[in-house]
């Protein structure tokens, strides 16, 4: 008999992926502190000072670059434990996540008009939200991805005086 919890089997969740899925979840909720936090900027300091279009797009370029270095963070740490296939679903739930939240918080209990909520994914006026969410959708696998080819940058390493191969 297979014992499973969270559609899991024991194996897997001896072999990592249960934490996977609890750290997925957890780095969710950093992007949820990152979003409120650089709305807070966004409305103290940005607005003020170059009016409420621009700081919105500014904003929102902000989260998406905080968001990805959270995501570079998280798919180095899981990703050789992770196959193609689960990074692309951490990228949904993320997202799923994200437009739950968006929706359900700021529409049912905030009670902002759905017709507002809905215009943060107008591009055509300028609005960025829908970068945050392909931020988060599609940021695991493409740094999965590109770890996994080894195209990420690094810096060599200096060589030392007791190396063989050092000429001076």
């Amino acid at each position: 008999m297979s014992y499973q919890i969270a559609g899991l089997s024991r194996e897997e969740r001896m072999t990592g992926k249960w934490t996977i899925d609890l750290s997925s979840v957890a780095v969710w909720l950093v992007f949820a502190v990152v979003a409120f936090a650089v709305v807070a900027v966004r409305e103290v300091l940005l607005v003020p000072r170059i009016g409420e279009p621009a700081a919105h797009g500014n904003g929102t370029l902000i989260a998406v670059g905080l968001m990805a270095l959270v995501i570079v963070a998280f798919v180095r740490r899981v990703a050789r434990s992770c196959s193609t296939l689960e990074l692309v679903l951490i990228g949904v739930l993320w997202t799923a996540m994200t437009v739950a939240f968006e929706f359900g918080f700021f529409h049912l209990i905030m009670g902002e008009p759905l017709e507002e909520l809905l215009a943060d994914y107008n591009v055509l006026r300028g609005r960025l939200w829908v970068l945050v969410l392909a931020t988060v959708l599609l940021g695991p696998v493409v740094v999965g991805l590109i770890l996994r080819r080894g195209l990420t940058a690094s810096i060599p390493e200096r060589s030392s005086p007791a190396d063989p191969g050092t000429s001076r």
